[in-house]
């Protein structure tokens, strides 16, 4: 059998036996043996050895894992005009322009709507964030501009806001009657076409589905993985439904999708409408599809929002905008029954938590389970964390809490958090990789792909460098 020995510049092996490496040889797709070149042809000498030399002047590098993303999500979205303020990487390797403005936004809709030959099809735009265009929002009346006859949804890239134009709130039946939390009103009580939280029920997936395109969106995420140097990426709010789960398999194990996936059902969503015993037994049947290109990991649960978005839960002083306290998606009593059964059982647990409230409960809940039923080497984590305090750091370290930290944000939002969210004190918290690095705590970032780009050097930049998009550091 045939063993190709790659020669590099360097090769990065993250081994500490190895304190250099310019070879690697591979056999049957595998990694046979690293280190230095003539230390490789002499270990595999009688072998056949082919030498390649493709990369000798580049740096070869483990591939990437990106340890919180939602890939059927990132191809699905690339379907969709964009209107975030940054340039959006396509499938096919080209880069749709940011709309930085609210003129923009608007005049990227306006095109949009008159691309579209069908006069009754929805218009769906995604990748907006009023943080970054003056904290401009876009209300209903601005939509209904653009038509009044058309549906139009605009989603945020947080994914935990939408906005509707009024045909849209008509065709999902959303009117003044409503009195969910998450449809807002101004300040006359009048619907704005903003919609928040679990609200975003009453129109995703009933009216808008952002996975639109099945199979080919599966596609889309991995080959937009592979170009990010990624072999690993997450399915990290798995939504399961009748034959999508086996599709979603079928595609991933398919020896030419090009990345293994990990994906986490997310209990939140499937707990809406079923009881605990029929939430457990489906997780239970959704293991049995776990192969080696695609299985389960964690369960994912949501305690908060999102903060650009103002829907994050905050400790005081609160929002130094003035917003209100963010929303509840599972309050601390409510989230602990729901993983009761499931950390008994053995499973690893993954609780989105971005304001400093949220966290605090959520090392909380941690807690109580772990005082419930003690379990070694548990492995359950935090997912965002952004902005958790040394002493918040310090008793996870206690409870062997892992932490999934959204460096990302640093850059994208970090001069949005200092003015206008929370504040430059608690900003200074913001995403703290280096504070779990010194402590000890097992620990991974990422870029929560679509809401930032999936590209895991730029993810670890903003670990190492934390600057802003201003160049604040």
């Amino acid at each position: 059998m045939t063993i190709t020995v790659f020669v590099a510049r360097s090769v990065v092996t993250l081994d500490s036996a190895v304190d250099f490496a310019n070879a690697v040889a591979v056999q049957d797709g595998r990694v046979l043996h690293t280190g230095r070149l003539e230390e490789v042809l002499s270990d595999l000498q009688g072998q056949d050895l082919v030498v390649n030399e493709q990369f000798a002047d580049q740096v070869i590098v483990p591939g990437f894992i990106e340890a919180h993303s939602h890939i059927q999500g990132e191809g699905a979205l690339a379907r969709y005009p964009w209107v975030g303020a940054y340039p959006r990487r396509a499938v096919d390797g080209s880069f749709q322009p940011g709309c930085p403005t609210i003129d923009d936004v608007i005049a990227r809709l306006h095109k949009a709507h008159e691309e579209l030959k069908d006069p009754t099809e929805t218009l769906v735009a995604v990748g907006f964030d009023k943080s970054m265009v003056g904290d401009a929002t876009i209300t209903r009346h601005m939509l209904d501009a653009i038509s009044e006859s058309r549906p139009i949804w605009v989603q945020q890239s947080n994914g935990h806001v939408g906005h509707a134009n009024t045909a849209m709130l008509n065709k999902a039946g959303v009117d003044d009657s409503n009195t969910e939390e998450g449809v807002h009103r101004d300040e006359t009580g009048d619907l704005t076409g903003e919609i928040r939280e679990l609200s975003l029920a009453l129109f995703l997936g009933k009216h808008v589905n952002l996975n639109d395109g099945g199979e080919a969106s599966i596609w889309d995420g991995g080959h937009l993985s592979r170009q990010a140097g990624c072999t690993m990426v997450t399915e990290l709010a798995f939504r399961p439904a009748k034959g999508e789960t086996e599709a979603y398999a079928a595609v991933v194990n398919n020896p030419q999708f090009p990345v293994r996936v990990r994906f986490a059902p997310l209990i939140t969503f499937m707990s809406v409408r079923n009881s605990p015993e029929k939430v457990f037994a489906e997780v239970q049947e959704l293991e049995k599809f776990s192969t080696d290109k695609f299985a389960m990991g964690p369960l994912k649960f949501i305690s908060d929002g999102s903060i650009q978005g103002r829907t994050a839960r905050m400790r005081w002083p609160g929002y130094c905008c003035g917003s209100p306290n963010g929303l509840w998606l599972g309050d601390p009593e409510k989230l602990y029954q729901q993983m009761l059964p499931f950390h008994k059982a053995g499973y690893q647990i993954a609780m989105h938590a971005n304001g400093d409230e949220a966290i605090e409960a959520g090392v909380g809940v941690f807690h109580r389970l772990l005082e419930t039923h003690p379990r070694f080497d548990h492995r359950h984590r935090l997912e965002h964390v952004q902005m958790a305090s040394d002493a918040m750091f310090r008793r996870m370290k206690s409870l062997g809490i892992c932490v999934n930290l959204f460096a990302n944000h640093v850059y994208f939002w970090g001069d949005t958090h200092r003015h206008d969210t929370m504040g430059p004190a608690k900003a200074r918290h913001l995403d703290a990789v280096g504070t779990a690095v010194r402590m000890g705590i097992p620990h991974s970032i990422h870029s929560d792909a679509p809401v930032t780009p999936l590209a895991p050097l730029f993810t670890m930049w903003c670990a190492v460098n934390r600057i802003t998009s201003s160049g604040h550091v």
